[in-house]
């Protein structure tokens, strides 16, 4: 494969970041390629050059995100910190990258349904057998404390998912919680602030 010139890869590196910055403020389905073209400093032929659609765009920018941040997870996952240090890194980590990206969740979960090749693009063998890994080590951690403490231990791949998934769900579902508990703007963002502080502890007693 020909790698892309210096000046076309600094392109291409400007059209992400603009998208990127272009996607927070209006969303996938409200940002315009004009919109994104003008932000990148580039003529909207240049950005159809490189990103065909932008559906494109979009996987490019969230394939660019995922690969600077969950191998990183994966690592730190597996690593022999403790277990309750590795439930506060990765909470932290999951609260500021959505709070950054708040657009990704919503495009990424229904892509993944519709398109399941948005996701496989992402997971080469290597990041597959790394998560095996993170699971292995993960699992002698939790039996290890259940153990200490004499209770039945959880399984790794379900803790997992209830990790990852208290970190998301809120990010999905903020008008529903919102409305249902009466939040205003600032409510849900207080809300929020104290679910990132509060959520460890709460996933800590579940071992």
């Amino acid at each position: 494969m020909v790698k892309p010139s210096g000046q076309a890869a600094d392109t291409k590196t400007r059209i992400l970041d603009a998208a990127d910055a272009v996607f927070v403020r209006r969303g996938i389905d409200g940002a315009r390629m004009q919109d994104i073209a003008d932000h990148a400093g580039v003529n909207k032929a240049l950005l159809h050059y490189h990103f065909r659609s932008k559906a494109d765009l979009a996987r490019a920018v969230w394939l660019r995100i995922a690969s600077s941040f969950v191998p990183g997870i994966f690592q730190m996952m597996a690593s022999d910190i403790s277990l309750d240090e590795k439930i506060d890194r990765f909470v932290d980590a999951y609260h500021t990258r959505l709070a950054k990206h708040p657009y990704l969740l919503g495009y990424v979960i229904s892509e993944a349904a519709r398109h399941p090749d948005f996701v496989a693009d992402f997971y080469s063998a290597e990041r597959r057998q790394a998560a095996r890994g993170m699971l292995e080590r993960l699992g002698e951690q939790i039996n290890e404390r259940a153990r200490r403490k004499k209770i039945a231990p959880v399984a790794a791949d379900q803790f997992l998912v209830t990790l990852v998934g208290s970190c998301l769900f809120p990010f999905v579902a903020q008008p529903m919680f919102a409305e249902a508990l009466g939040l205003s703007a600032t409510g849900v963002r207080q809300f929020m602030k104290r679910r990132r502080t509060e959520l460890p502890a709460l996933l800590k007693r579940t071992l």
